[in-house]
C-alpha cells in the first residue's frame, strides 16, 4: 500500500461471488461479508461495498477471569 493511505473495514451491500486472482471464487454476502478496502473482491466491485459502521460500545466493566496477587478467587 502506498505510504499515508489507510485500510477500512468494509461490509457487503449485494450478495455475489467473485474470482480471486488465484482462480478461486470467493462467496460474498450482503450485510455479513467483512473485508479490507484493499481485498481483491473490494477493489474488483467498490459499489458492493460500504465502510463498516459500529453498533456497540466498549463496555466499561470487564471481569478479569483470574484472580490478582493476594487475591481468592470462588466460593
Amino acid at each position: 500500500m502506498a505510504k499515508g493511505s489507510e485500510r477500512t473495514l468494509l461490509v457487503a451491500t449485494e450478495s455475489f461471488h467473485s474470482a480471486m486472482p488465484d482462480g478461486s471464487t470467493f462467496l460474498v454476502r450482503k450485510g455479513q461479508t467483512i473485508v479490507w478496502s484493499d481485498h481483491p473482491a473490494a477493489k474488483k466491485n467498490p459499489a458492493w461495498f460500504k465502510p463498516v459502521e459500529p453498533t456497540h460500545e466498549t463496555p466499561g466493566y470487564v471481569e478479569s477471569a483470574t484472580a490478582a496477587p493476594g487475591e481468592k478467587r470462588g466460593s
